[in-house]
């Protein structure tokens, strides 16, 4: 923004500031601490200072001086006079007929003016306007009442105006001459501004060349509206332009700006305020405004203490306090609650579309008061812990498992290639249709969101392997992302803290390579990997409180003959086995890989709370025992066999060793159980009746023999 100096003093006693330190002088500190950044600086003795000012995205009412002025005020309490206008505009209405038919239009006024000719303006009025004399002088008029008050404004010749005036949403793409002269498009779902026969303007953004004002024009027609600030945004960017208008209007005008902006162009205009003298003057001939409805009076209720807290300052006055947020221009009402006091604020008009809560309120008043005199130290603060929510419990169990077996957390992105979707529409026909694709990706490799995140793992994996990372092991929380077959309604409902539209929480682990470290012995096979990589699964299970098991999977991302499902009880809560080959060769991934996938929402359902074991410092007395089992037998439900014998002091049962001899048609396992108890030692002969009650067990009921 251009902030003119000389047309700022008009309003308020500023800090000084002359031609010679512009630069450095106190009102352009002041600027700067207020957050309205001073960019350059236009220092002349015929023009004076002039700031161009780098304002934020969502706050119009600082592209003008009265603006400017408010915040001025505020931190220095100074009053501010406004800029004189008309007592009243017309009680005739505009000879045109306006009709609204969209709601992206909320306020429209059309005020009907006859102009003198010539018309000249001031000299001290022209020279705040670009390039004076190139335009007709109603148009630097209207420029100057926007640079003064943010309304921005257009004039049509009433002449060119063919029947009525008619504010509507374009239903196609339209092709517009506007007033610079250059052809433009207008975007479908455009605010355009209508008569019977053509487009007079693209709202908020141009006008067009048919209907603009000339020398020989006598009568205008003066528009002033409110129009919705995104849709002129987009707009504005369709068509490739960005002009005064469509600035203030993307980041929201004054709603009740309108009659007060006409009324001080009709004193500028109606006399030798704003024109020259000895000239003729404009006149008013009417005026049609139409609203849909009266503005927001949006309350906030903040106190006393809670402003006083939060900007450190424990002496802060109320007195100050209200003084500064009405030069603000808030509506103040102040209570005692207790011994603190309440303020009920009333958002002014022009700051409805970025003041919402307490926090603006704060903002507010911290950069009147000035973030200088607050206390460099943070005040104490007085606050419990937020409770965990269900994936930091969870993370909090999971993650001593997988770093305690050797696992390596890593952060993937959630992005992969077209090509990536490719190698898995392959595997599993229909599922690019389930890809949710980025319309505008940065780059080709980021193309869709990614549906598993096995293609990550096996990556990472290769990586490491190139490396000479001889045992991968890795690990991640993280998200993936399905286009469901149903779309989900949009309508509000009772969310939990897993219910996603499109994505939804998983925990995946993967190793490839040798399982441990050491070089001194060959690497494991395909299946003793997998038994160990079974080991951990189950023992990160058990530290949730769950009861471990596998079944059946049919999983296309995963080799056909070895992979399994994860249960917690009977409920599938993930699956896990060999990653496919086809994706290992596709990423260079030589070893036999195996990846884990669970759902972190039912993980976190079926987790109950697992109380430490109790530590004996007694010691156990183990037993080895090498049992008959059959070649299609799974060796871990013997395990759980001996488990639910249920005998006094068993704390646990491992699988120590698994072989075969060639010329037998059963497997040899050996398992090994241990006794302990935290209140004496036990006896030998205890143990070995208990063993005998466990082999008697394991024969009669399940079919379980000693080997010879």
């Amino acid at each position: 923004m251009k902030l003119h100096v000389r047309m700022l003093e008009k309003l308020i006693e500023l800090p000084e500031c002359s031609v010679e330190n512009a630069h450095q002088s106190q009102l352009r500190q002041m600027l700067d601490d207020l957050g309205l950044e001073v960019k350059g600086v236009e220092a002349t003795p015929e023009r004076g200072i002039i700031y161009t000012l780098e304002t934020l995205a969502n706050r119009g009412d600082h592209l003008h001086v009265v603006g400017i002025a408010r915040e001025i005020s505020a931190r220095t309490l100074a009053q501010i006079t406004m800029p004189t206008i008309a007592s009243q505009l017309s009680d005739r209405k505009a000879s045109v007929q306006v009709r609204r038919v969209t709601d992206k239009c909320s306020r429209y006024a059309i005020l009907e003016m006859s102009l003198p000719t010539p018309m000249l303006l001031r000299n001290d009025v022209a020279s705040f306007t670009e390039e004076p004399g190139k335009r007709h002088a109603i148009v630097d008029l209207l420029n100057y009442v926007q640079l003064e008050c943010g309304q921005p404004m257009h004039a049509f010749d009433s002449e060119k105006v063919e029947g009525e005036i008619v504010i509507e949403l374009s239903t196609k793409p339209e092709q517009i001459e506007a007033l610079d002269g250059k052809s433009y498009t207008a975007p479908e779902g455009s605010i355009l501004i209508k008569d019977r026969k053509k487009i007079l303007a693209v709202a908020g953004v141009i006008g067009c060349a048919n209907s603009m004002v000339g020398d020989q024009t006598r009568k205008v027609f003066i528009e002033a509206a409110v129009f919705d600030p995104i849709s002129v945004r987009k707009t504005a960017r369709a068509m490739g332009l960005s002009t005064d208008a469509s600035y203030a209007f993307e980041r929201g005008c004054d709603s009740e700006g309108i009659m007060h902006a006409l009324k001080r162009l009709a004193y500028l205009a109606g006399g030798s305020a704003g024109t020259a003298k000895d000239t003729e003057a404009a006149h008013i001939i009417g005026v049609t405004y139409l609203e849909s409805g009266s503005a927001e009076k949006r309350k906030i209720t903040i106190l006393l203490s809670f402003i006083r807290k939060h900007l450190n300052l424990a002496r802060l006055e109320e007195l100050e306090v209200v003084t500064r947020f009405k030069n603000l221009g808030y509506g103040v009402e102040s209570k005692a609650l207790g011994k603190d006091r309440e303020l009920l604020l009333t958002a002014p008009s022009w700051r409805l579309w970025d003041v919402y809560n307490v926090d603006d309120l704060i903002e507010d008043i911290a950069r009147s008061v000035s973030l200088n005199r607050v206390k460099l130290e943070l005040p104490a603060l007085d606050y419990s812990p937020a409770e965990r929510n269900g994936i930091e419990r969870l993370s909090a169990v999971l993650r001593p498992v997988l770093l305690g077996s050797g696992f390596v957390e890593i952060i993937t992105e959630g992005y992969y290639s077209a090509a990536d979707v490719a190698l898995l529409e392959q595997l599993s026909p229909g599922s690019a249709q389930q890809h949710i694709a980025l319309q505008n990706s940065l780059e080709a490799k980021n193309s869709h969101m990614k549906f598993t995140n096995v293609v990550h793992m096996a990556k990472v994996l290769a990586s490491n392997r190139k490396r000479s990372v001889h045992s991968a092991k890795i690990f991640e929380v993280g998200r993936v992302f399905q286009r469901p077959i149903e779309l989900p309604s949009d309508e509000p409902r009772q969310r939990d803290e897993f219910d996603y539209n499109y994505e939804r929480d998983v925990l995946c682990f993967a190793s490839a390579g040798r399982w441990f470290e050491g070089e001194w012995r060959k690497p494991e096979s395909v299946e003793e990997h997998a038994r160990l990589f079974k080991g951990a699964l189950n023992g990160l299970i058990s530290a949730l409180g769950c009861a471990f098991t596998v079944g059946k999977c049919d999983s296309p991302f995963l080799h056909p003959g070895i992979q399994a499902s994860v249960k917690c009880g009977r409920n599938v809560v993930g699956m896990f086995g060999v990653i496919h080959p086809t994706i290992r060769q596709a990423y260079e991934l030589k070893d036999e890989a195996i990846y884990c996938e669970l759902d972190v929402q039912l993980l976190v359902k079926f987790m109950t709370g697992v109380s430490a074991p109790v530590v004996s410092d007694l010691p156990p007395i183990c037993r080895d025992m090498t049992l008959k089992v059959d070649l299609r037998e799974q060796s871990g439900r013997v395990v759980r066999f001996i488990q639910e014998a249920a005998l006094e002091s068993l704390i646990g049962t491992s699988i120590i060793d698994d072989f075969k001899k060639a010329e037998e048609d059963f497997r040899r396992v050996t398992y090994r159980v241990t006794f302990q108890r935290t209140d004496r030692t036990l006896k030998h002969e205890e143990v070995d009746a208990a063993m005998g009650v466990l082999f008697e067990l394991l024969g009669s009921k399940h079919g379980v023999q000693m080997a010879g």
